[in-house]
């Protein structure tokens, strides 16, 4: 009886130190996946809301965001964003990545961020929804609202 106690004890052991092992390598890549989305978002907004041009979003857009537009849809986005005027203070995001795993469709990498600029003619709210795949981020959804007590632009 002692010696089947000591393998029940050991195998329980054995399975604390892997849930504890899992849970920390979790941290850590969560932790990672946090610093490289953000990294993405404060390279992107920037250069998306700089000039306003259609192409920076769109170089940084999945597949499923550029099949959303209808014709026309992100021309008249960008002419009403273009009102805001030139970028002058980018203030940075704010947000986090989420890891989910789904039985059949594997492992779903996104993250959601806010941000904050100030333009000659305003300021706007950015919000930005991201998809990780093969190893890159892109854009999955873009928002952009001006800050309250000014006029209301568009998103995507």
């Amino acid at each position: 009886m002692r010696r089947f106690l000591s393998v029940i004890g050991a195998l329980a052991l054995a399975g604390l130190v892997a849930c504890g092992l899992g849970v920390a390598v979790l941290a850590h890549q969560g932790s990672q996946l946090d610093t490289e989305s953000k990294a993405f978002v404060d390279e992107a907004l920037p250069s998306i809301a700089a000039h306003w041009e259609e192409s920076q979003l769109l170089d940084r857009a999945t597949p499923e965001l550029r099949a959303s537009l209808k014709p026309g849809q992100l021309q008249g986005l960008f002419a009403s964003l273009a009102k805001f005027g030139p970028l002058v203070v980018y203030e940075g995001s704010k947000g986090t990545s989420t890891m989910s795993y789904f039985a059949g469709s594997g492992t779903t990498i996104t993250a959601s961020y806010v941000a904050k600029a100030q333009f000659q003619n305003g300021a706007a709210a950015f919000k930005i929804i991201l998809l990780k795949r093969d190893g890159q981020w892109r854009i999955h959804n873009f928002h952009v609202d001006r800050i309250p007590g000014n006029r209301s632009a568009q998103g995507v």
